[in-house]
Order: C-alpha cells, then structure tokens, then sequence
C-alpha cells in the first residue's frame, strides 16, 4: 500500500516533537507506520490494542478512518495516536496527538471527517510518501 504524508501529519510530528525521543521514532513509530505498505497482512494490524477504526462520538464507525496507538511514549508516558486514511489503496497518514481521554479523541474524530471529505476531493498537500 502506498503511505502519503499529508502536510497535517507533518505539522503534527513537528509539534510532538518533543513528546518523544528521537530513539522512539526510529525504532517504533516510523516502522510502525511503515507497517501500512503491507496493511493488512501484517498481525500487528490484528491487536486492538494498536490499531483500530475510529468511532464518533455515537460509537459509530468512521468509514476510511483508522488510528494507531501507543502507550507510555516518551519520558511522559504519554498516549500517543495517529489517525490514518485509508481509501483507494492509499493509507494517508493525517495528525497525531496526545490523547488525555475521550473528549479529546472526540475533538479529533470530528476533524478527521473533515479531513477525509478533503482527501476524497484531493484537497489536502501531500509532503512526501514513506518508501
């Protein structure tokens, strides 16, 4: 599958910066990502734990919309997510955020369908692809 890097997703990583080391990035978060050019076929895609659809507040699943989590990032401990578009066989990594508990996730789910009507109208910029 191919994996775009949409100017929202770099935003978010610049802006997290700091929430995790750079050790982190390199050995779990990017080949984490990476794990997408072979969605779904890799297990780690299989524990819920790590990788899941998004719901609305209603509990109702965000068509496209995926999120990966990891727990106990960085010297914080904190609750790492990234949200994932995945249509057309092309995942589109979107932003990434601390999460501090449903109201936040909420806040974000809300943003991400924003974010998906823009990809389907190809109204989004693109900053790279992951190879």
């Amino acid at each position: 599958m191919e994996i775009v890097i949409t100017d929202w997703a770099l935003q978010s990583y610049l802006d997290l910066k700091g929430i995790f080391t750079d050790e982190e990035y390199k050995e779990t978060l990017r080949p984490d990502a990476e794990r997408l050019k072979d969605y779904p076929h890799d297990p780690k895609f299989d524990n819920d734990k790590f990788w899941g659809p998004c719901k609305d507040r209603a509990k109702k699943v965000i068509r496209y919309g995926y999120k990966m989590k990891w727990h106990n990032i960085g010297s914080g401990r904190a609750q790492l997510r990234l949200l994932v578009v995945l249509t057309d066989g092309v995942a589109y990594l979107c932003n990434a955020y601390v999460t501090d508990g449903e109201k936040k996730d909420e806040r974000e789910m809300v943003k991400l369908k924003v974010k998906i009507k823009l990809i389907q109208e190809g109204k989004y910029v693109s900053r790279g692809r992951l190879l």
